[in-house]
């Protein structure tokens, strides 16, 4: 069949021997049993949804009301409803029950009989129940056992421990197939999830059913025509295929990578494959993929080995941060929720997310989205920060699970890569001992991993196998957190040695998927969960959302470091969010600068799963950080950036993400804080024509250092113009702590006209700020530098019904010298 690339494909498959499908959906309301008292629970959801409803607990995230809740992991519960069957689907020869996200250790009962038991919250369970049902009303059940029982009780079957990072009480989570961090984590409380979390259903068929759809695409070197495979797995092992060729095929691009137009969205088409009259429809994009791992030697003599993302014949630096599920209460985990930070995601420029290995395979919503948006999916499996039992029972357990998640996953453009887990091959090390050798835990680690690259190989052969993140290739155990020629690395140097961000020039990695620096939440999010008097005094309700062991104390000891002393607590909040962003800049700034040798930077962490300290660039409820703000401006496929060299010289780069070379003007500007006679002139320095070559990053000039008795009274802001917009940076010769002085206070004055504000300012103003309290939105920019003479003009966007005069009425701004004290006046 020939199809042109405006077509639906409609995939018609010989079909004659496959049976039409009948399904009773069993979403909806059911009841929870709670000491003899019924309670409505929502499925999809789990026990702790229905008990916060019926007011059973409190608000767990307030204050340390985590703890008062433990109690709900530790017990059994069971879920139960009443559905109807009529006479025509019994007449059906088979009936299954089909349960997904299940978590995770049900016994399922239908008219008080036993249909089967889950064990794992990321495989698919299917139990034959034809001989339970009857006509009429029927009675379902699910009785769900505590994971933590449970997980304690595996333990005992082993003659050694199992470690896992969880920073709560679960100490055995590594023994049970449910989220890692279900078992508390360095920036989430401990709930322990229990029920029905995905699809409950009853299918009834007379022969086969179809089990997964999903496609192969192959390309002609030039991308001019796509073979594309259709393929239907159906439930007695058999499969269906059809075979479309597509001449020109429109292509699926990632966020800003499309050559003809990077601002389009990714190019998505329809597909229906009909089996004797029942429809399935399912979208797919169409693109070439391969992941590069080219040996090289370096010029220290050593081998290198790349990682690089070739999407329709370009190789695309990745932009992005690493995803954790939205929120730790499984039924808030709402389609809107998933849209909100994932358009955030690509609103800062970001082409790629990833999955850590210590949440969950994601709801299908999420990766529907991913593909609507072009943003590309590191996958990891579900393992992190653990090592994990080698047995036969837990393997066969995990061979199910990982062979689902690919056939559920693989016909989503978005997915990138599947990787083996998060940090076990480093755990291997962190948790052995004299007792128990590190040469025991890695060949665990080895068979796990083998199987896995198999079961890819064979379901997925198209797509890269990456055995762990961090990993130097595989087959190499070299240590991913200091080798940074080889593989992904993760940098976590300068967050858990409080180093100075200067660090991060240490390391030139080939593409770093984890550093992160943390910030406090800011006061509008530290008010949800601890009263204004907990808050100002950092007593232990505010405190208690700190899960990083120190972490608070390492986020003063920098801001000391950086920043003036701030003037009370809420201005100390704002400040260590100026700080994180200020972190990853200097990151992403000195790794952008290294292309084509680093091609690709995820910060840690995108989102929250609670209120918190944490890492996110956008907090829970998805207000933005200043850092999501910076990560707009430095992940512009377009850029300019500073980044000394071994000297200390100031380099100064045009980061160019596009295929074409882009030319420019490169303005540079010597700016005065204030403090003399010069404090409100802008001198322009230097003007310079640029040509930025495609795909790299290209020296433009070196900074002129200021003569010193001018260096804490001077800063530098570097304008490149182009046809794709104007970019600018701020370079700044010593810490604000020490320019403070220099500094004085700013008047920053406000002009608002519906949502659009202008503001100027009559001194150099630096961490301008602008927000709408109690208002969910986000301004086109913020966290800006204002100068004398140069108004800026912002747009806010609401995404609620808001009214001009309510956005005016909750409009500040603040910066630098409002937040300290002791600010010249």
């Amino acid at each position: 069949m020939r199809r042109s690339a405006a077509s639906t494909a409609a995939a018609l498959l010989a079909a004659a021997a496959f049976a039409v499908t009948e399904e009773i959906d069993l979403a909806g309301e059911w009841s929870l049993d709670c000491d003899g008292r019924e309670l409505s629970a929502a499925v999809p959801g789990g026990v702790h949804d229905a008990l916060l409803a019926a007011g059973v607990i409190g608000d767990i995230y307030f204050g340390s009301n985590e703890t008062n809740a433990l109690w709900v992991s530790r017990r059994d519960w069971t879920f139960r409803r009443a559905f109807k069957v009529d006479e025509r689907f019994l007449s059906h020869r088979t009936v299954v029950l089909r349960l997904e996200d299940c978590d995770t250790f049900a016994t399922m009962r239908i008219n008080g009989r036993e249909a089967g038991r889950t064990a794992n919250r990321f495989r698919r369970y299917e139990f034959d129940v034809r001989g339970l049902l009857r006509e009429g009303v029927n009675t379902i059940e699910g009785e769900f056992r505590s994971p933590v029982n449970e997980a304690d009780s595996r333990r005992r079957t082993y003659d050694r421990p199992y470690p896992i990072s969880t920073t709560g009480w679960a100490k055995n989570q590594a023994l049970i197939r449910k989220p890692a961090c279900h078992g508390g984590w360095d920036w989430g409380p401990e709930v322990e999830t229990m029920g029905f979390c995905g699809t409950v259903k009853l299918i009834a068929s007379n022969g086969p059913r179809v089990e997964y759809i999903h496609t192969a695409q192959k390309f002609s070197d030039d991308l001019s025509h796509c073979t594309l495979d259709v393929l239907a797995d159906f439930s007695d092992g058999s499969v269906a295929t059809n075979r479309i060729e597509i001449e020109n095929p429109p292509l699926w691009w990632p966020n800003g990578a499309d050559p003809k137009n990077p601002n389009a969205r990714p190019r998505l088409y329809e597909y229906t494959v009909d089996f004797n009259g029942e429809k399935f429809k399912r979208r797919i994009g169409l693109r070439k993929l391969e992941v590069l791992n080219e040996r090289t030697v370096g010029a220290d003599g050593k081998e290198e080995l790349s990682l690089v993302f070739k999407v329709n014949n370009r190789r695309i630096f990745m932009k992005g941060a690493n995803w954790i599920p939205c929120d730790a209460i499984e039924g808030r985990q709402a389609p809107a929720r998933y849209r909100d930070l994932l358009e955030s995601a690509a609103a800062a420029n970001m082409n790629m997310v990833r999955v850590w290995g210590g949440g969950q395979y994601e709801k299908d919503v999420f990766y529907d989205i991913c593909d609507e948006l072009g943003i590309m999916v590191w996958q990891d499996m579900m393992f992190s920060c653990a090592v994990y039992p080698g047995d036969g029972a837990f393997l066969g357990d995990v061979a199910r699970e990982v062979e689902h998640q690919i056939l559920r996953l693989k016909d989503h453009a978005s997915i990138a890569l599947w990787c083996g887990d998060n940090e076990c091959l480093g755990a291997v090390k962190w948790y052995s001992s004299k007792r128990y050798p590190a040469s025991f835990y890695r060949e665990t680690w080895i068979a796990r991993s083998k199987m896995q690259g198999e079961l890819v190989a064979k379901y997925d052969p198209a797509r890269t196998y990456w055995p762990s993140s961090p990993c130097c290739g595989p087959g190499d155990f070299g240590d991913g957190w200091k080798n940074d020629s080889k593989g992904d690395m993760h940098n976590w140097d300068v967050w858990h040695e409080n180093a100075p961000f200067e660090k991060y020039y240490k390391y030139h990695p080939r593409f770093c998927s984890e550093f992160g620096f943390q910030s406090f939440p800011s006061m509008e999010i530290a008010e949800t969960f601890a009263s204004k008097d907990e808050i100002l005094s950092r007593g232990p309700g505010f405190e208690w959302h700190q899960k990083n062991r120190g972490g608070n104390k390492r986020i003063r000891k920098t801001l000391e470091r950086y920043f003036p002393e701030p003037k009370d607590v809420p201005a100390e909040l704002l400040l260590s969010q100026f700080q994180q962003a200020m972190a990853i800049q200097t990151a992403v700034d000195a790794w952008r600068s290294e292309q084509p040798r680093c091609m690709g930077t995820l910060f840690w962490q995108l989102n929250d799963n609670w209120p918190v300290a944490s890492w996110s660039s956008i907090e829970y409820g998805g207000k933005w950080k200043p850092l999501h703000y910076l990560a707009k401006r430095f992940f512009e496929p377009v850029n300019v950036v500073v980044k000394p060299d071994a000297s200390g010289a100031d380099l100064v780069f045009g980061v160019n993400d596009t295929s074409e070379e882009v030319k420019g003007e490169l303005i540079v500007e010597r700016c005065f804080y204030a403090g003399d006679q010069l404090s409100d002139r802008v001198i322009r320095e230097a003007k310079t024509d640029v040509v930025l070559a495609p795909n790299a990053a290209t020296k433009l000039t070196t900074l002129a250092t200021p003569k010193t008795s001018f260096c804490g009274g001077t800063f530098v802001v570097l304008t490149l113009k182009t046809d794709h917009g104007v970019f600018t940076t701020d370079r700044h010769f010593q810490s604000f702590r020490h320019s403070f002085v220099q500094l004085g206070k700013p008047t920053v004055k406000a002009a608002i006209n519906g949502f659009t504000v202008t503001l100027t300012t009559d001194r150099p103003a630096l961490w301008v700020w602008m927000n709408a309290k109690g208002i969910r939105g986000e301004f086109d920019d913020n966290a800006v530098t204002l100068v004398p003479g140069q108004p800026r003009t912002f747009t806010f966007k609401p995404k609620d019904a808001v009214t001009p005069e309510a956005f005016k009425a909750a409009f500040s701004v603040t910066h630098l010298s409002e937040l300290c004290k002791d600010a010249a006046k």
